[in-house]
C-alpha cells in the first residue's frame, strides 16, 4: 500500500499547475538558477560527451562554490527555447530537471509528522490565483502520495524554522493568525495591531516555558465574538506616530533603494514613483527634511485609505500568503517581536510604493479611473516578492534598521493607523 503523508496548504496549490508558456517561463531569466550536485554530475555523465557539454557549458561555480546557470545576453536560461520550455526536460525528461526547477514555485515545510506547503508569489501564474480572487483565502488538510511528496526522489523539502516543542502548536498558531489577518470588519492595519498583540502575548507565554497556554490563547483569538467586539477595544489603544512612521519608513526605503543599491534597476519604476510622491530633493546639508516627509504623508493619507479600501482583498491574500509561505513569527532566528517588525515593515513599504505608483499613474493620464488596477498592483507585489524571496540583503537591511526597534507597542504606533 502506497504510503501517504498529510499535508496542510492553502486549496490554490491543488489547483496549480506551472505553464512556461503562460507566463514567458518568467522563472527562467533574470535570477540565479543553481544546480546542485547530483544533477550536474547527471548532465556530465550525458552522452555522447559534445551533448554533455553543451549543457555543462553554461553552467559555473559562483563564490559560494555553488553551480549555478550563466544566463544570456538577455538574462535568460541558455536552455530556454524560443517558445518558452526547458530544452533539458522536453530532450532528456523532468527527471534531468536540477532541484530547484522541479520545487518551483513550492516551498514546503517538515514539522515531522505532518507538512505545510504554499506556494511563492514570485510566480505570475501564482501571483493571480492567489491576489485576485475576492473570496478569502481557503485552507484544506489532504493525503499527498509518496509520488508528488517526494518530487521524483527529490523532496525539496526545508525542516521548519519553529522549535520543536512548538510543532504540535504550530496548526493553532496560524489558525489563529489567518483568523486575525482575515477579519473583514477590521480594516487592514488594525488587523495588523490586534496580529502585534497576540504576538507579544505568544512570546511571553514562549518564554515563560508556559506553553499549555497557547491552545487557550489561540482559541480567544480566533473567536468570532473576540475579533468583532473586544478586538476593537485594543485597537483604540493605540495612537498612530506619523513622525516615526515616516521616519522608519524612509530610513527603511533609504536601506533598501540607497547608494549602491542592488535593487536599483529591477524595481527603478517603483524607485521613481516613490521619489516623485515625495519629491525627495535633499537640502544644502544633502539631507531630507522629516518634516516634510510628514506634511506629504497626510496630504496623501486619504489617497492612502483609498487604495487600501479598494484593495483590500489583494493586501490581505498577500499578508495570508506572505506569513504562511514564509512561516512567520519565527522565519528569522531572532525574537518574534522582531519577525513581526520585519513582516509589518515590509507590508507597508509594499503598500507606500503601491499609492506612489497609483498617484505617478494618475498624474501621466488623469482621465484613467482607477489609476490602478488589481493586475497593475499584482505586477507590484511580483517585483515586491522577487525581492523578498530571492535576495537575501533586501530583508537583510530591513532587519538591520529594525535591529534595537523591539518594543511591540513602538512598533505597532509607527507603522499602524487603527
Amino acid at each position: 500500500m502506497e504510503k501517504k503523508f498529510l499535508y496542510f496548504q492553502p486549496e490554490y496549490v491543488s489547483k496549480f499547475k506551472c505553464d512556461g508558456q503562460s507566463c514567458s517561463a518568467h522563472c527562467c531569466k533574470r535570477w540565479i538558477i543553481e544546480i546542485d550536485k547530483k544533477t550536474f554530475k547527471k548532465y556530465s555523465n550525458i552522452k555522447p560527451k559534445s551533448a554533455a557539454e553543451e549543457i555543462t557549458k553554461n553552467i559555473f561555480k559562483n563564490e559560494s562554490n555553488k553551480y549555478v546557470v550563466k544566463l544570456d545576453k538577455q538574462a535568460r536560461c541558455p536552455m530556454l527555447t524560443e517558445d518558452n520550455w526547458c530544452s533539458i526536460q522536453r530532450k532528456y525528461g523532468e527527471e534531468y530537471l536540477s532541484n530547484v526547477c522541479v520545487t518551483y514555485p513550492r516551498m514546503t515545510y517538515s514539522f515531522g509528522d505532518f507538512f505545510e506547503r504554499s506556494l511563492s508569489l514570485t510566480c505570475p501564474v501564482v501571483a493571480t490565483q492567489v491576489l485576485l480572487p475576492t473570496e478569502p483565502m481557503a485552507f484544506e488538510q489532504v493525503e499527498v502520495s509518496e509520488k508528488i511528496h517526494s518530487n521524483l526522489g527529490r523532496m525539496g523539502i526545508i525542516f521548519a524554522p519553529v522549535p520543536k516543542n512548538l510543532y504540535s502548536h504550530i496548526f493553532s498558531i496560524q489558525f489563529a493568525t489567518i483568523s486575525i489577518l482575515q477579519e473583514r470588519s477590521i480594516p487592514i492595519d488594525g488587523r495588523l495591531i490586534i496580529l502585534g498583540f497576540f504576538l507579544d502575548k505568544l512570546s511571553e507565554i514562549i518564554s515563560a516555558d508556559k506553553l499549555n497556554e497557547i491552545e487557550n490563547l489561540t482559541a480567544i483569538y480566533s473567536s468570532e465574538n473576540f475579533l468583532k467586539k473586544d478586538a476593537l477595544d485594543i485597537i483604540k489603544n493605540i495612537n498612530f506616530d506619523v513622525k516615526e512612521h515616516m521616519r522608519i519608513m524612509f530610513g527603511t526605503f533609504e536601506a533598501i533603494y540607497g547608494e549602491n543599491s542592488d535593487f536599483a534597476h529591477t524595481d527603478q519604476n517603483l524607485i521613481n514613483a516613490f521619489v516623485d510622491t515625495f519629491n525627495l530633493t535633499a537640502n544644502e546639508n544633502n539631507q531630507i527634511s522629516l518634516n516634510f516627509l510628514v506634511e506629504k504623508y497626510e496630504q496623501l493619507n486619504k489617497l492612502r485609505k483609498t487604495v487600501e479600501k479598494t484593495f483590500s482583498t489583494v493586501f490581505e491574500n498577500y499578508l495570508v500568503n506572505e506569513f504562511f509561505l514564509n512561516l512567520y513569527p519565527f522565519k528569522f532566528k531572532t525574537s518574534i517581536i522582531h519577525n513581526y517588525g520585519i513582516f509589518v515593515t515590509t507590508y507597508k513599504m509594499l503598500e507606500l510604493l503601491s499609492i506612489s505608483v497609483t498617484l505617478s499613474n494618475f498624474k501621466r493620464n488623469p482621465e484613467k479611473i482607477p489609476p490602478l488596477s488589481k493586475i497593475d498592483l499584482s505586477a507590484i507585489v511580483m517585483t515586491f516578492a522577487n525581492n523578498l524571496d530571492h535576495n537575501k540583503n533586501y530583508v537583510k537591511k530591513i532587519s538591520e534598521y529594525l535591529k534595537d526597534k523591539e518594543d511591540i507597542i513602538f512598533l505597532m504606533q509607527s507603522l499602524l493607523q487603527n
